[in-house]
């Protein structure tokens, strides 16, 4: 019992990095505004706001690739977690001399329970990591396609 209260107090730090996000759409906006100053004093022409676009699809494409290695990273993390929480009752089973049966279905309850952790972070990564990279592309090819056109209308 005590195991699980280790592990689920243990698994409660491995979060994932809500600095990611910001510091990827604080840079958008840095590009955006940047391209707007730009095409406003029209610093080799018009279409810095456009080229701005450009760099924060680029950006999308980078936050995907970030998402993944930080996906590894906490996954390997929970499994160091796994292996220690997998020893430590191990352990505690052998100096108890429990039975074989109460021993496996303890193993058995510690691998279920990565298995869902391991699922349960997952499905949180790709989801907030997801997220964050449609909207940077979306934003991105909308002010690469048509950001000059809002300096040529006004």
């Amino acid at each position: 019992m005590s195991a699980e209260v280790a592990e689920k107090s243990s698994t409660k730090s491995l979060t994932i990095s809500r600095r990611h996000p910001l510091v990827n759409w604080l840079l958008a906006i840095l590009l955006m505004v940047s391209g707007i100053y730009l095409s406003i004093i029209e610093f080799a022409g018009l279409e810095w706001l456009s080229r701005s676009g450009c760099l924060i699809v680029v950006l999308g494409v980078w936050s995907g690739l970030g998402g993944i290695i930080q996906e590894r990273l906490l996954i390997g993390r929970l499994n160091i977690q796994h292996r220690i929480n997998l020893a430590r009752v191990k352990k505690k089973l052998r100096l108890l001399n429990a039975a074989d049966e109460y021993k496996a279905s303890e193993i058995e309850s510690i691998e279920d329970e990565f298995k869902a952790q391991t699922e349960t972070i997952l499905q949180a990564v790709r989801l907030q990591l997801g997220i964050l990279e449609v909207s940077l592309l979306i934003t991105g090819t909308l002010l690469w396609g048509f950001g000059d056109l809002f300096f040529k209308l006004t």
